[in-house]
């Protein structure tokens, strides 16, 4: 298998990739199918939206807001501790437009 293109997703946009040949999975790729299905919670076009707008409206790094709708977390405080503990100093105002971006997405 040779590759072609590399790109971060999310685990919900995985999940969708994976679903679409489950009858042709090695051990691995089920067993990757298995973990995002359990974690998944949104469709991939949603948490594709809602990384894109994490980036335009707020200035996270691509890779910053792709780990966030994976996590899906449900406070400004719990965005904090993830944010710091990937070095990332964020203002206030800016966690809590955060925040209502991925509670708007869950609604």
């Amino acid at each position: 298998m040779k590759l072609v293109k590399s790109k971060k997703i999310t685990i919900h946009e995985a999940k969708e990739i994976l679903a679409g040949s489950p009858e042709e999975m090695d051990e691995l790729q089920r067993r990757t199918f298995d973990y995002v299905s359990a974690f998944s919670r949104l469709s991939a076009e949603k948490a594709k939206e809602l990384v894109e707008r994490l980036v335009n409206e707020t200035g996270l790094e691509e890779d910053y807001a792709i780990q966030l709708v994976n996590i899906l977390p449900k406070t400004a405080e719990e965005i904090r501790t993830y944010l710091l503990g990937w070095k990332k100093i964020v203002p206030t105002e800016t966690l809590n437009k955060i925040h209502e971006i991925i509670k708007s997405a869950e609604a």
